[in-house]
Parts: C-alpha cells; sequence; structure tokens
C-alpha cells in the first residue's frame, strides 16, 4: 500500500471552483474542489477525511433517519478525527438536507449500503441534476437504476469501496487504502461525451479517489469485480452460532475465516469469475484483488485472512445477521450474480446455496426482494442485451456455452484459459 496521507493541523480547504471549472485564462481544468459525500458511515467519513487532506471542500450528508457520524463531527466543533492512513482533524460541512448537498457541488460520491439507494434515489429524483455527476462507491449495479430514476448528466459506480475502515470513539480509523479501484460509467454518460470530454471527466474523478482508478467499458465488468460479496456472506453464515453467542466477538477475519470457510469462499470466487468470463471479462481472482490492493504477498486466502494485520486491527464480526453482510452483499450482488449465470447456462450452486440459506434465517426471499434482473428491468433480458445494457463485452464477443446440469459448477462449463 502507499504511505499514509498526514496531515496533522487543520485541513485548510482549496479555493472553491465549482468542481471542475475552467482554470482562468487556460484551456486546463481544475481537480475537483469541491465534493458531496453521501452516507457518513465509516467509507464516507474516510473519503471526507481524504479528500479534506487533499484540500478539497466537503461536505458530508445523513440521512435525518440516519445521519451516523454526523452528530460525532459536531460535537467535535465540525472538526472529524482521522487515524492510521489518513491522520488528521478535518474541518467538514455536515447536512441533512439534500438540497445542500445538489447546491455545495457538482460531484456527488454516495457510500450508503445498497439497501439505501432506492430512498436516495427518490429525494436526488426531485433535483435538477443536468449538471451533476453521481459515483456509487461501491455501486453494486446502482447505476442502471439511478438513468431511470434521475437526470443526471454523469453517473458512475466502483466495484469496491476505496477503504478498509472503522468509526471507533470519534475517529474514523482507515485501517487502508485501496491501490486501484475497478470503475465504469453507464452508457448513457459514455453516449453523450467525446472522447475529449470524458478524458476530462475521468480526471476530475480521479482526483476525487485516493488511488488508481480502472477504467471499464463494461458496468457488468465492474459489478464481477467486486469482491466483497465473496468473502463476507459465506463467512457471516458459516459463523452464525459464534455471531449469536458472542454478538460478533472475533475477529472476523483471522478467526472466522478457517480453511473451510475460506474454501467455500475460493469456489464463490470461482463461480464469480465463470459468470465473468460467459460475458466476455476476465476479472482477477480474490487473491490477486488483495494482492493488488494491499501488497502482503500471500499466496493462499487463508494465508491472507488470518495474517493481514490491516483486516485483523478490529475484530470486525457483525453482531447479527441481519447486517450488511448479510443484507446487501446478498440481495444486492449475489443474486444479480446468480441470475446473470442463469442467462449464460451457469447454474452457479454455491452462490444460489448462500441466497437460500441467507433467506431461511432472514425468513425472506432474497432472490425476489433482492436486486434482481426483473428489478433492473432485464428480466426478460437476453444476453445480448444484458452486455447491450450494461455497455458492451471487452472483446465485443460472446463466449459460446454449453447447457449446464444443475448438479455441476460453473468452473466445469467455462474453459479456463
Amino acid at each position: 500500500m502507499s504511505p499514509a496521507i498526514t496531515n496533522m493541523s487543520d485541513a485548510v480547504p482549496a479555493k472553491r471552483t465549482a468542481g471542475g471549472d475552467l482554470r482562468p485564462g487556460t484551456s486546463e481544468w481544475d481537480a475537483v474542489s469541491s465534493v458531496s459525500v453521501i452516507g457518513a458511515g465509516p467509507c464516507g467519513c474516510s473519503l471526507a477525511a481524504d479528500m479534506a487532506s487533499r484540500g478539497k471542500e466537503v461536505l458530508l450528508y445523513g440521512h435525518p433517519d440516519h445521519r451516523g457520524a454526523l452528530g460525532m463531527i459536531e460535537k467535535c466543533g465540525g472538526y472529524l478525527n482521522a487515524s492510521d492512513n489518513v491522520q488528521g482533524r478535518f474541518k467538514i460541512t455536515t447536512s441533512s438536507d439534500m438540497n445542500e448537498v445538489v447546491r455545495f457541488s457538482h460531484f456527488i460520491v454516495l457510500t450508503v449500503p445498497s439497501f439505501a439507494h432506492d430512498t436516495l434515489l427518490d429525494e436526488l429524483s426531485q433535483h435538477d441534476l443536468r449538471h451533476h455527476t453521481l459515483i456509487a462507491a461501491p455501486g453494486n449495479f446502482f447505476s442502471i437504476a439511478a438513468r431511470s430514476r434521475t437526470n443526471a448528466a454523469n453517473i458512475l459506480e466502483t466495484a469496491l469501496a476505496p477503504y478498509a475502515t472503522r468509526i471507533s470513539g470519534d475517529t474514523v480509523m482507515v485501517k487502508g487504502v485501496k491501490d486501484c479501484l475497478a470503475i465504469g460509467a453507464e452508457s448513457t454518460t459514455h453516449a453523450r461525451h467525446s472522447p475529449q470530454s470524458f478524458r476530462v471527466l475521468r480526471q476530475q474523478v480521479q482526483s476525487i479517489f485516493p488511488r488508481h482508478l480502472e477504467w471499464c467499458k463494461s458496468l457488468l465488468q465492474v459489478g464481477l469485480a467486486n469482491i466483497g460479496p465473496v468473502i463476507h456472506p459465506a463467512t457471516a453464515l458459516m459463523n452464525a452460532g459464534w455471531i449469536e453467542a458472542t454478538q460478533g466477538d472475533f475477529h472476523f477475519y483471522g478467526q472466522g475465516m478457517s480453511p473451510s470457510v475460506s474454501r467455500v469462499i475460493q469456489r464463490l470466487d470461482e463461480e464469480r469469475m465463470a459468470i465473468a468470463r460467459a460475458y466476455g471479462f476476465d476479472v482477477p481472482s480474490l487473491l490477486e484483488t488483495l494482492e493488488r490492493d494491499y501488497k502482503l504477498g500471500f499466496t493462499e486466502f487463508h494465508q491472507f485472512a488470518r495474517g493481514s494485520k490491516i483486516h485483523n486491527k478490529t475484530k470486525g464480526a457483525p453482531t447479527n445477521l441481519q447486517h450488511r453482510y448479510v443484507r446487501e452483499d446478498i440481495a444486492y450482488v449475489l443474486v444479480p450474480w446468480y441470475e446473470l449465470g442463469l442467462k449464460c447456462g451457469l447454474s452457479s450452486p454455491t452462490i444460489k446455496a448462500i441466497v437460500d440459506v441467507a433467506s431461511v434465517i432472514n425468513g425472506c426471499d432474497f432472490g425476489q426482494s433482492g436486486r434482481n434482473l426483473q428489478a433492473l428491468g432485464l428480466g426478460g433480458a437476453s444476453k445480448e442485451e444484458i452486455l447491450k445494457t450494461f455497455g458492451g463485452s471487452k472483446n465485443d464477443s460472446l463466449v459460446g456455452l454449453t447447457p449446464l446440469g444443475q448438479s455441476h459448477s460453473n468452473v466445469n462449463l467455462v474453459s479456463l484459459p
């Protein structure tokens, strides 16, 4: 990982230029100088502190019913304390008024769990966003829903959250900063830009995030690059007894991801990559992604889970099985992955098993209530139509597939490179 971002004094924000104006007398664009962040949880606070450390003005929004860390910041006189990979005390504007979010900056980053997207899109749909850029970090197929409900000029999403982070007391602990994030824009955003203007947008968005952005042609590739749902749901479900007995009083990575749990995680990862290959994309494996982001040198996932100091600084286990590691990662990621696989003849049995067990535990049907293809407006779409909606295959060619029996794993169907 890169060195910590350090600012031990009050951050001095850069002069505002309305988030991307032309520099006076030049043809060059300023980096984005002001950003509105929706979601005052650990990720939103980490992004706010990180951007403030780099001289940006930041407004942090918390919904009136879910204000998150806003109270903590307000008790500190409007300052946000950060430690570890971002260090300092940063002046942050706080708000629970969406009007202020829209006025503060033309760049809005959503860092909320996916199950909050609908509520926020309802609010954002009441505003004129023709000059705004929405970025969901992570997106989990957010962009398709956002395009149908807002008139935002640009809609983008990342595969992962930029940080490994927790809030402790009055401080956000930025335990780790990912060195690379996959990101993509939905097709209407691409269509409205010339190559030159899209390069400008990319430069502006890059200035918001702390590390390198890997730009993907297709949102499908972005959505299948998310490794969180590979790791979190299986670990939570296979440690259900421990979670319910201790309310999560154990190290989620170091203790919860035992050799047996890690084998299930590995199989989930194989099924994820098989779905991606079926649509023409090669996505990095779980271990490749972790090594790229954290550079710890582990050769097996179980070794990473036990040995990563970043992920074992805090215990990090869910306190119950309604946690977002179950509700969000399954309903908003594993469910669409599973249905995307079915369109290609892939049964994804391990993914389906996780969805089914979580549904039983929670007394619901995540397959019906989650972000399935029907909810995305793609219930009756063919594989080719799905590719077109999400932006097309990397190679503009489809992988030939053979029907798969329900007793076989995805990896037995798709030829490995």
